[in-house]
């Protein structure tokens, strides 16, 4: 980033004003108060994790600012957030509700409680597995645990990486975890050459994307071109081939690809509840690669937002669309068990005055 961006971030976050509208499907605040869940998505070209609540007849979109905001774990009681330089945990802490001017709508509300510098290591996704979190380490092309003493502790790299460095040789950039251990990774192409997926195309193949089975080593799917996201769900692998617009599903067992949609944009984020699946929608970018992505070609105007798929017909249920500030999407996560909730930054006036101990006196 350079500095006039992190200048005007840093105005932006001063300001906390957007040039931000969207526009919605009439049933997207009603499927969110339906279902009692609400969104967690992360915006790093607005440095933005936001949350899109529901009262059942609008959507209310509530930002908090971070720098570089990534990839996000969630549970019912714990949000987790990749960022620019640190990992940031944030527990469930209702007691503070009451302190909310809206406190009549607030159901949830978490607080900051524990941060890991990993340096810029260009996090992308993270999970929680039977192991702890783990987080995929794009500039060290590998996938990678958290320890107290280390910035990282790496734990699995694609066979065709031969040292770790932090020269984000083949862009891996998604996980999916099955069972509690890393299954399934995307990676950009299968280079072992200092950001060889950025480089002149003459001479790297640079549209050969990969899913990778982590348990075998073995090259599942070769030749996609920008694939994200990858999701274990329901038996199923479901990932975006982001550079030709696609939400695909992938059949382990039979090994056969299938497209649910091509979207008007660029996908990237997946997440589920019951049948649906919610992706995010970026806009088409100029790109710093060599050879510009096929959908940035293909459409003179391309979308950003969330959309909603039904995985029992795979057909688009409903979606909402960003405009102004808000134009690239990296991770969507969906929030359980609460339709409007809200969070604390770790640097709040109002953090100082915050605590969460267990009774035991």
């Amino acid at each position: 980033m350079d500095m006039k961006a992190v200048n005007e971030v840093n105005e932006r976050q001063e300001s906390k004003q957007f040039d931000f509208s969207s526009h919605h499907t009439d049933n997207f605040p009603q499927i969110l108060k339906g279902l009692n869940i609400s969104l967690a998505v992360t915006s790093y070209q607005s440095q933005s994790l936001f949350f899109i609540r529901s009262d059942g007849e609008s959507i209310d979109t509530n930002f908090k600012f971070f720098r570089r905001p990534m990839g996000l774990a969630v549970t019912e009681d714990q949000i987790t957030l990749g960022t620019f330089k640190e990992v940031i945990k944030f527990n469930r802490n209702d007691a503070i509700i009451r302190d909310f001017e809206d406190a009549e709508k607030v159901d949830a509300c978490f607080t900051s409680a524990a941060s890991h510098t990993t340096g810029m290591i260009n996090i992308h996704d993270i999970a929680y597995g039977d192991d702890g979190l783990w987080i995929t380490n794009s500039a060290f092309s590998c996938l990678a645990t958290l320890e107290p003493d280390y910035s990282f502790v790496p734990q699995w790299k694609p066979p065709f990486i031969s040292e770790l460095k932090p020269e984000d040789r083949c862009h891996l950039n998604g996980m999916a975890l099955k069972d509690g251990k890393p299954k399934y990774v995307t990676t950009f192409n299968q280079l072992n050459e200092a950001g060889a997926w950025r480089k002149d195309a003459d001479k790297f193949k640079k549209h050969d994307g990969t899913l990778i089975d982590v348990d075998t080593n073995e090259i599942l799917l070769e030749g996609l071109i920008m694939p994200h996201s990858p999701r274990y769900y329901e038996g199923q692998v479901y990932f975006c081939e982001s550079g030709r617009g696609l939400v695909c599903r992938y059949n382990p067992e039979t090994k056969e690809v299938s497209v649910l949609q091509r979207l008007q944009g660029f996908p990237r984020g997946i997440d589920f509840y019951g049948p649906l699946m919610f992706v995010g929608l970026s806009k088409t970018r100029k790109s710093e690669v060599a050879n510009p992505a096929p959908i940035s070609e293909e459409y003179d105007e391309t979308y950003s937002g969330i959309w909603i798929i039904n995985l029992e017909d795979d057909q688009v249920l409903g979606y909402v669309n960003f405009e102004g500030d808000i134009d690239q999407i990296y991770d969507v996560a969906v929030l359980p068990g609460m339709s409007y909730p809200e969070l604390i930054e770790p640097d709040h006036i109002k953090v100082p005055q915050i605590f969460n101990f267990p009774n035991t006196l």
